[in-house]
């Protein structure tokens, strides 16, 4: 019997090992890979003649790869509308009507940068099927085109004036990730671009100068992972 004991206690021992073969989680999964995202939030602009505008919904889409737990590598696209509501930016130094112009201004913005989560909590938990929050912030830069048109009094009627313009923008974006399971997390933020752009002179042998325009953009966007 005893030779048979020892035989059978071997073999529970080594099934054991195989089984537990260091320490679990419970409630851990595969690391995620990649994710997107789709959201919407408002977009305002300020600086330059960008005070006349109004805000504007913005449309959102993400594309996200992780490169660890807290970290992702993330390519954004937002588009928003903005009518002009006051044609007196235009004009600082004039009493001109609010309605003297009207028309509207696109942006079309693709940013690409890092998205650095904020470790807070019980570690252990960061792969639990509960729900928690992950604060982060996120930097980047893109290329953000602008296309403007203006309806103006004429002669002849009204006039159409269109420019495009196309320069870099930087970002700054403050937020949190709510995981509510594996496969899908809510990001409300808040994101800051400032947009640098020569502003040509209207007329021949006017002064050109250096602007800035910044945009603020409270967002949501629904996430899922792969």
């Amino acid at each position: 019997m005893l030779p048979l004991y020892a035989l059978v206690s071997s073999a529970v021992a080594t099934g054991a090992a195989a089984e537990g073969s260091g320490p679990r989680i419970v409630g851990d999964t595969a690391p995620r890979r990649a994710a997107i995202a789709a959201g919407l939030g408002g977009s305002w602009i300020v600086g330059d003649n960008a005070a006349g505008y109004g805000g504007a919904l913005s449309e959102r889409i993400v594309v996200d790869l992780a490169t660890g737990d807290l970290i992702a590598f993330t390519v954004e696209l937002d588009h928003a509308r903005h009518a002009l509501v006051d044609a007196g930016a235009y004009f600082p130094e004039a009493p001109i009507p609010a309605g003297a112009l009207t028309g509207f201004r696109d942006y079309l913005v693709i940013d690409a940068g890092f998205r650095l989560g904020i470790p807070v909590g019980d570690p252990r938990a960061r792969r639990s099927d509960r729900v928690r929050g992950v604060p982060f912030v996120r930097i980047g830069v893109g290329l953000a085109l602008t296309s403007t048109l203006l309806d103006a009094p004429g002669f002849d009627g009204r006039v159409a004036m269109r420019s495009n313009t196309a320069w870099f923008a930087p970002s700054l974006s403050a937020g949190a990730e709510v995981r509510i399971r594996p496969w899908i997390s809510l990001l409300p933020h808040m994101k800051t671009q400032v947009q640098v752009f020569e502003d040509t002179a209207e007329s021949v042998g006017g002064p050109t100068r250096v602007a800035a325009e910044w945009r603020f953009q409270p967002a949501l966007d629904v996430s899922i992972h792969f």
